[in-house]
C-alpha cells in the first residue's frame, strides 16, 4: 500500500513557481551582500555567514508553509516587503554576532537600516489588503519577522553597551511565550481575532522597535535608553498577559 500526498491545486502551482524565483533571487542578493561585507572588512566571515544562514533558514521555512496557507496564485507585494525586512534583520544579526565592537558610525548605520525596515512594516498589511492577497501565511510571516527583528535589535543594543542585559527580555518574550505553550496547553491556540487586540499587539510591537532604535542611537544617553526600554518591556508584558487572560476566558466560555 502506497501513500501519495494530495496534489497541489493549480493556483498553488503558479504561486510556488513565482515563489521559487523570488526566493532564489533573494538568496542571491543576500549572498552577494554578504560577500561585499566580508571583502570590505565590515564584518568577519563567520558572523556574515551566520547572518546568511539565518536568512536561508527563514526562506526555506517560509516556502514550506506558503502553498497551504496562502490561497492565492500570486505571492504579492506584501510578502516581498516582509522578505526584504527579514533580509535587513539577518544583515543586522550578522553584525551583532561579530565580536568586533560597534563604532558610532556603525550604530547610526544600523539605526538607519532598522528604521527603514520599520517604515516598511507599516506598508505590507496595506499592500496585501489593496491587492486582495491577505492570507494566514502573510499574517504569520509578518508576525514572526517582527519578533525576530525585535530580538535582533535587543541583542545589538546590548552588544553596543547602550542598555543593560535585561533588555534582552524584550527580544526573548515572544519565544518564551511559545516555549511556555509547550508546557501549558492553554497558551497554544492563537488568540481570537479581535480588532482592539490586534491593534494593541501591533502598536506595542512598534513601541518595542522604536524603543530599541532609540537606545541604539549613539545620541541617546544610557539612562534615557534604559528608561525607554523599561517602559517598552512593561507594555510588552502587559500585552502578553492580556492575551493569556483572553485565552483563558475563551476556554472557559467555549
Amino acid at each position: 500500500m502506497s501513500i501519495h500526498a494530495a496534489p497541489l491545486p493549480s493556483y498553488s502551482l503558479a504561486l510556488m513557481r513565482e515563489a521559487h524565483v523570488v526566493f532564489a533571487r533573494s538568496l542571491g542578493i543576500a549572498a552577494a551582500a554578504t560577500l561585499l561585507l566580508v571583502l570590505g572588512g565590515a564584518v568577519q566571515t563567520p558572523a556574515a555567514m551566520a547572518g546568511l544562514i539565518l536568512f536561508t533558514g527563514l526562506v526555506v521555512a517560509s516556502e514550506r508553509r506558503l502553498a497551504r496557507n496562502h490561497p492565492h496564485p500570486r505571492l504579492g507585494i506584501a510578502n516581498r516587503i516582509t522578505l526584504a525586512r527579514a533580509g535587513v534583520a539577518c544583515l543586522i544579526a550578522g553584525r551583532a554576532l561579530d565580536p568586533d565592537p560597534l563604532g558610532t558610525a556603525e550604530r547610526w548605520t544600523l539605526v538607519a537600516l532598522a528604521g527603514a525596515a520599520l517604515l516598511l512594516d507599516g506598508t505590507d498589511g496595506w499592500a496585501a489588503r489593496r491587492q486582495g492577497l491577505a492570507s494566514a501565511f502573510g499574517a504569520r510571516f509578518d508576525m514572526e519577522i517582527d519578533a525576530f527583528a525585535i530580538a535582533v535589535l535587543a541583542i545589538t543594543a546590548v552588544k553596543a553597551g547602550a542598555v543593560p542585559c535585561w533588555v534582552l527580555a524584550i527580544g526573548a518574550m515572544r519565544y518564551l511565550y511559545v516555549g511556555a505553550g509547550r508546557l501549558f496547553p492553554v497558551l497554544r491556540p492563537t488568540p481570537p481575532a479581535r480588532a482592539f487586540a490586534d491593534r494593541r499587539r501591533k502598536a506595542i510591537a512598534v513601541v518595542q522597535s522604536l524603543a530599541l532604535l532609540c537606545s541604539l542611537a549613539p545620541a541617546t544617553p544610557p539612562s534615557w535608553a534604559a528608561a525607554v526600554c523599561a517602559l517598552a518591556l512593561v507594555m510588552l508584558a502587559y500585552s502578553f498577559a492580556a492575551d493569556i487572560v483572553m485565552l483563558r476566558c475563551t476556554k472557559q466560555h467555549g
